[in-house]
């Protein structure tokens, strides 16, 4: 077991190696009084090693580590605790350059070879004064070097399927790209990045809550239809906004196989759906009466925009809950340029309004 220690005030470290450690602890301590303050460690590659503890220290500015680069795809666990803003990872839309922790980044293999990366969770619910994470990113060589320069193998993919982030306390801001990723945060003022399908966010209590649904700012892929799936539980929905990004729109298939839907639980009066990425159109209207007769969820929605013959938002009530769609065209079925939510157990909203995309929701 291996105990860095980071400590100062304005101080950047380009990076280097630390090899062979089972485990590590990293304490960083950045020194300085001021919210201008700062102490960043560009990256830090690891052999060997299983688990990190980060304990961030201070009353300044940020601790900011931009990639943890592990070599031997051993590494599970990411601890993150303390009292100072933490940063891991940038925002920069490089896949492999902006990720938080990547994995494997030495593998080698001389034909297509897929691998699923070791790291598990990232547990940053000991925070208390607000952190950033980027993590979840798949690796390709496409996707350029990472922080330490070195590229990955053109043959080898590392995906993060199911990766586990936990927030804190504090106000954050956690992006996690990974395919059937879940972000559980606490109840600060906190934003949630959902990159990938089949992915869920929990939010705390805190008010004024947003999630950001198919959006990535790390490079990921977000076509139509890449992050169907997703669910979101709000613990305080009358204050929180949901964001619709372009790859939560519903797909090719979505006439067909009725996928495009990103869920929302604990819904509740006064909250925001974003649209605006999908319809500008401040049109909206209540299609309860045109899907009456449907007899499942597809047919459902292709009923609802064929009624609302034209650019906006559809909602009705189905099943017992509630749903939204947005389109900017005038269509008869649900297609690629669609977003649809549904608000799980939910039938009371009637009196919903559109502005120019941004619909809030009204009983």
């Amino acid at each position: 077991m291996a105990h860095l220690i980071l400590q100062g005030n304005h101080t950047e470290w380009d990076g280097f190696s630390l090899l062979g450690e089972s485990g590590l602890v990293i304490t960083m301590d950045e020194t300085g009084i001021g919210l201008g303050d700062f102490i960043e460690l560009r990256f830090l590659v690891l052999s060997g090693t299983t688990s990190v503890s980060i304990a961030s220290a201070g009353a300044g500015g940020p601790n900011e580590i931009l990639q943890l680069a592990e070599k031997d795809n051993v590494l599970t666990t990411v601890t993150i605790s303390g009292s100072e803003i933490f940063n891991l990872g940038v925002g920069n839309g490089q896949s492999n350059n902006g990720d938080g922790v990547v994995t494997d980044i030495a593998a080698t293999a001389t034909s297509p070879t897929k691998i699923h990366s070791s790291l598990t969770l990232i547990d940053a619910s000991a925070t208390t004064g607000g952190l950033q994470i980027f993590a979840g990113a798949t690796n390709t060589s496409g996707g350029g070097d990472f922080q330490n320069h070195a590229s990955l193998n053109a043959n080898i993919t590392i995906t993060y399927t199911g990766l586990k982030i936990k927030g804190g306390s504090g106000p954050d801001f956690i992006e996690n790209d990974a395919k059937s990723g879940v972000v559980r945060d606490g109840n600060g003022v906190d934003t949630v990045v959902l990159g990938g399908a089949g992915a869920k966010a929990i939010l705390g209590t805190g008010a004024g809550d947003e999630v950001h649904v198919g959006i990535s700012h790390l490079g990921t892929n977000e076509v139509a239809g890449a992050a169907l799936g997703d669910s979101v539980t709000f613990g305080q929905a009358a204050t929180a906004v949901l964001v619709l990004g372009t790859g939560a729109e519903a797909g090719s298939t979505a006439g067909t196989a009725s996928i495009g839907v990103t869920k929302v639980v604990n819904a509740a009066d006064g909250m925001e759906i974003d649209f605006t990425s999908v319809t500008g159109n401040n049109f909206i209207v209540d299609e309860t009466a045109a899907v009456a007769s449907a007899t499942s969820l597809t047919t459902a929605e292709n009923a609802a925009v064929n009624a609302m013959a034209g650019a906006g938002v559809a909602y009705f009530s189905f099943h017992g809950n509630e749903y939204f769609i947005a389109t900017d065209n005038i269509e008869t079925a649900v297609n690629s340029h669609d977003a649809i939510v549904e608000l799980v157990g939910v039938t009371n909203i009637h009196h919903a309004t559109n502005s120019f995309g941004l619909v809030t929701l009204h009983v």
